[in-house]
């Protein structure tokens, strides 16, 4: 790299590491910004598809003092481990021109990690158990709607009813924690990749883009590998270093949550091939996402899918 590039870079990687700052701290101190979160990745990830891992790295590190100045260290600490290994992870690969699909499924794995070890340190620095404090959470917000429905004077049957329901309903968070961290690093990870490839876009970069949803095909030892976990899984039953029940539970969540983009991809073919007016597909997605029993028979169609390869048989024929 030339003294002229490496100048630009430099000053690029000043403005990235100043953007990334104001987005983590006007997060923390604009309660209604939270959603500002999924673009503290993006300028880091921009840079190191510009202009490579190291100054990736500097604006990282250079990011986090910044942000530990202004806020707690620990969320520094989160910033630095969570936002940053995603943005190493995906700029690298990104610069490299790995193929969307391994970009996004390395990115996730990171971020599921990084998302882990976050946890777990948060833990230890503070001395709070932060898996003990989510589950308080949804125990205080049960607590508040059982209270509620007194004061409305919900009838006594109902209310013992509905205790029982919420109940089983806070068991079942419980059980799902490792779940909902999977699939929070799996967001993560794609809307930052989806956010990323945007914007470069909009600067005149080529990037390529992730395929349409209806084009997404699961690898074919994706099956098998199904029956292999399920198996090993039912295994574990008796050696007791696991709780079984939630093991059995968040293992079918994870494959159900697979299938469920599969048979969503399924149900997208269709209704492009049938060239459905976009706000009449929206309304279908909402649909079928958004309702339990319909989001299961997605999932059973995504397996089926994987099996016999429905699209393209549909194809051929």
């Amino acid at each position: 790299m030339d003294v002229q590039n490496k100048t630009r870079a430099l000053i690029e990687a000043a403005m990235m590491t100043a953007l990334t700052s104001i987005f983590a701290i006007v997060r923390i101190y604009i309660p209604i910004l939270t959603f500002i979160s999924f673009f503290i990745p993006v300028p880091l990830t921009i840079l190191g598809k510009k202009h490579g891992l190291k100054f990736t790295i500097i604006s990282v590190f250079a990011s986090g003092m910044i942000i530990g100045m202004f806020t707690e260290p620990i969320y520094s600490i989160f910033i630095t481990i969570l936002y940053g290994s995603v943005s190493v992870a995906m700029g690298y690969m990104m610069n490299k021109k790995y193929k969307p699909s391994k970009i996004l499924l390395s990115t996730m794995l990171v971020a599921i990690i990084s998302l882990a070890l976050c946890i777990q340190m948060a833990s230890k620095i503070s001395g709070i158990d932060m898996v003990g404090q989510m589950i308080d959470m949804f125990d205080q917000a049960i607590n508040m709607n059982i209270s509620l429905q007194e004061k409305i004077g919900t009838d006594q049957a109902q209310m013992e009813q509905m205790k029982v329901m919420l109940e089983n309903m806070l068991q079942m968070m419980k059980m799902m924690i490792p779940f909902m961290v999977i699939s929070a690093g799996g967001f993560l990870a794609y809307i930052n990749y989806r956010l990323t490839t945007y914007v470069l876009k909009r600067l005149g970069h080529k990037v390529e883009a992730l395929p349409p949803i209806r084009e997404v095909r699961l690898p074919k030892s994706i099956v098998m590998g199904t029956f292999l976990i399920m198996g090993l899984t039912i295994m574990t039953k008796n050696l007791g270093f696991a709780n079984y029940t939630t093991l059995v539970l968040n293992v079918f969540l994870i494959f159900q949550f697979i299938y469920l983009i599969q048979g969503v991809a399924v149900v997208s073919y269709f209704m492009h091939s049938y060239k459905l007016r976009k706000p009449l597909r929206i309304f279908i997605y909402i649909f079928l996402l958004l309702n339990q029993m319909t989001a299961f028979m997605l999932a059973i169609i995504g397996f089926i899918d994987a099996i016999i390869d429905v699209r393209n048989r549909r194809k051929i024929n």
